[in-house]
């Protein structure tokens, strides 16, 4: 069937589309096993946009009534001490393989329901009776949660890299799975700045993160066990199994992940703080009447949001168009510069302006919505180059050290936005009454939030141009592990004829 074929019959039936079980071309994934997978990254997106991100900060100082420097220390130390599990986690899923054979799918399985359950219990408010223990329930939930975060975001992604032995394969899985976590980012990220002020539907913002709680972190979990419906179709070469340390160890072949280790901590290093204490009680006027900033960033947001976030769907093409994955990285950091720098000159002290500064965003989203799929497509090609030069495969620590460069990342902005919020001298109690925040922290809110992260695309740059990883390399790699791969099975083969 050609390809326009193809496409006239998605349009006509997009489910039996999606759902059907024969690859398009011979050596390509099924369309089954990538929607599969593509659910699976939605439902895990959900549980870590609720847990993983400013939304949990936010619980903790609305809700909770904990001081941002407290939450701040909380966040960031638990995340340190969990990434610091990471690259273990990555070594054990490497040097284990279950009775079917298979790797990391397993992983997926075992620590949804958990998953699910702890990211969940992270956002009820039992009445504790005071702010020390209230900190304590939370970094020991938390600690917990992202324990088990670690096994399965390193065996989920980690099947980027054994889903198919070709690197355009991969790169289309990787897509595929960007594309997942961006659909499982839309519930939390349209709905909840609606309701995250006091009385929005009647409900205070306890109530509402509960019921956003047992939607996207109890729901999400278990819908991350879809990603089970893919299959392992790169495995180990025969060959003595490294140790734990021996793993891990195995990270000082592979330049181009540590070099994306260095652009995401780097990347960090930025005063900032969330747009939610930027918006929460800001209004603008609409007709004539009064509407609420975080209801119109919503809006904004969606619309201004859809042209970057349909750049995902043509990731690889784009890629192909623009040089290659590395390009994509580079042009993604510049357009944020760029654009922030004159989203600041115009400012948001009206609707207009605020609308081009929505405008001058969504401009820089359309690089920077593949940003993602192009980092993880060449972290995939990563795992190739190490066995090529080494001889084992390595998808656990390798992933795991991603999911660690986010944590680390999430650790120091974590830290960081306290001291900002501590800086500025928010009050929660304020919100509360529905009082304003002092002239201090109106005049530094704006320069602080559109100019910080610019620090941080700044130094991430620095490991970017640094990386070397051409086309020819590439070819070379893919090349010569298919003829290991080959003289592998014939070996295998053989010595099964000799035993019968």
């Amino acid at each position: 069937m050609a390809r326009t074929e193809q496409q006239r019959e998605a349009l006509r039936h997009p489910i039996r589309w999606l759902l059907d079980t024969k690859p398009e071309q011979p050596g390509e994934i099924p369309r089954r096993e990538l929607t599969m997978y593509t659910l699976g990254f939605m439902g895990q997106c959900q549980v870590n946009g609720m847990a993983g991100g400013s939304r949990f900060f936010h619980f903790c100082t609305n809700v909770l009534k904990l001081s941002p420097i407290a939450v701040g220390r909380m966040t960031g130390l638990t995340s340190v001490f969990d990434a610091l599990n990471d690259p273990v986690a990555g070594a054990l899923i490497d040097n284990h393989r279950f009775k079917d054979g298979r790797k990391l799918l397993p992983w997926v399985r075992i620590t949804a329901p958990f998953i699910a359950l702890s990211s969940f219990l992270l956002f009820v408010d039992w009445d504790l009776p005071t702010a020390g223990t209230r900190l304590l329930y939370c970094a020991i939930i938390y600690i917990i949660w992202d324990v088990l975060y670690s096994f399965q975001d390193a065996a989920l992604w980690g099947m980027t890299a054994t889903i198919s032995p070709r690197s355009d394969q991969r790169a289309r899985s990787t897509q595929w799975a960007e594309i997942g976590t961006m659909l499982g980012g839309l519930f939390g990220g349209l709905l909840m700045p609606m309701l995250s002020g006091n009385g929005a539907f009647g409900l205070n913002q306890r109530q509402v993160y509960f019921i956003f709680a047992f939607a996207l972190c109890l729901g999400g979990g278990f819908q991350t066990l879809l990603a089970m419906g893919t299959t392992e179709r790169v495995r180990s070469l025969p060959g003595e199994e490294r140790s734990v340390w021996g793993n891990i160890g195995a990270l000082r072949h592979n330049y181009i992940l540590l070099l994306f280790l260095a652009s995401e901590v780097l990347g960090a290093v930025s005063p900032n703080v969330s747009d939610i204490y930027l918006f929460q009680q800001m209004t603008y006027p609409v007709f004539g009447k009064e509407v609420s900033a975080p209801l119109i960033v919503t809006i904004l947001g969606a619309l201004t949001g859809i042209p970057g976030s349909a750049m995902k769907f043509f990731a690889t093409k784009i890629a192909d168009r623009v040089g290659g994955m590395k390009r994509v990285l580079l042009i993604g950091r510049i357009s944020a510069i760029v654009t922030r720098l004159l989203a600041f000159a115009v400012g948001i002290k009206t609707l207009p302006a605020l609308i081009v500064v929505f405008l001058l965003e969504s401009v820089s989203s359309l690089p920077n919505n593949i940003y993602g799929i192009a980092l993880r497509s060449m972290i995939s090609d990563s795992v190739e180059y190490v066995e090529w030069k080494t001889g084992h495969r390595t998808e656990g620590i390798t992933m795991s050290i991603r999911n660690l460069m986010a944590k680390m990342g999430g650790a120091i902005g974590s830290f960081i936005q306290g001291r900002c919020l501590d800086f500025l001298q928010f009050s929660a109690d304020r919100v509360e009454r529905g009082l304003p925040q002092n002239a201090h922290f109106h005049k530094w809110i704006w320069p602080m939030f559109k100019l910080g992260p610019i620090v941080g695309a700044v130094l991430a740059l620095i490991p970017l141009l640094l990386l070397k990883y051409p086309d020819t390399l590439k070819c070379q790699v893919e090349g010569e592990m298919a003829q290991r791969r080959a003289a592998a099975e014939e070996a295998i083969l053989a010595s099964e004829i000799d035993l019968l």
